[in-house]
């Protein structure tokens, strides 16, 4: 089932992906390149972002015969005691310095065994070095999601992890900084699942 979910999880990511490209260019098509740069369509933060990704990811679940269901920002603690893996759950946290919550969980309802995927999501639609006046950088904010993926995955928490990213800024405003952010993803694709996107369709 394991690689059955990742499957559906790129087919989701791909359907999301092609309507984004589709209906983004029709909002900025009135507009001129600069105000198209800094205005935000279809995902305005990363919840958006996760609702559209379960819009098309049941899309695909129903098309199967199955006990799946997605689940959005949950905190990982002591609410999961009496599953597998509740024994980890002190380690994850004495590794992290915290409890994660992690922005997507998909699970078998009948089952207590390692989730199937966890996820972690995020919408770049403004600089973060800028909005945090330089006390965080964009590779930081993303090296802290994948260390609590990586870690997830190696306790066994989850049997797959994913990191889905949806660029609405560098890759129109820094594309020095944009090569920095794919190139970081490059390093831990074979670890955890990479779905990256951009907002490149709305200047077409």
């Amino acid at each position: 089932m394991k690689e059955k979910i990742k499957k559906i999880m790129e087919n989701t990511w791909k359907m999301f992906c092609e309507y984004y490209d589709c209906q983004a260019p029709k909002y900025s098509k009135p507009l001129g390149v600069e105000e198209a740069k800094d205005s935000h369509w279809i995902c305005w933060n990363e919840y958006d972002l996760m609702i559209q990704f379960g819009r098309f990811f049941y899309k695909k679940l129903d098309k199967i015969n199955s006990n799946i269901e997605m689940h959005l920002e949950r905190n990982l603690n002591y609410s999961f005691r009496g599953f597998d893996f509740d024994n980890k759950l002190e380690e994850l946290k004495k590794n992290l310095g915290r409890f994660p919550k992690v922005d997507l969980i998909i699970a078998s309802e009948d089952s207590v065994g390692s989730f199937l995927m966890c996820g972690e999501a995020k919408y770049f639609h403004y600089s973060v070095e800028a909005i945090s006046r330089g006390r965080q950088t964009v590779e930081e904010v993303i090296k802290k999601d994948i260390k609590t993926l990586s870690k997830i995955k190696d306790l066994g928490i989850a049997e797959n992890v994913a990191f889905i990213i949806f660029d609405d800024y560098y890759y129109l405003n820094e594309p020095e900084k944009c090569k920095k952010i794919k190139n970081l993803l490059e390093q831990h694709k074979k670890k955890i699942k990479i779905l990256y996107h951009n907002s490149r369709a709305k200047l077409k």
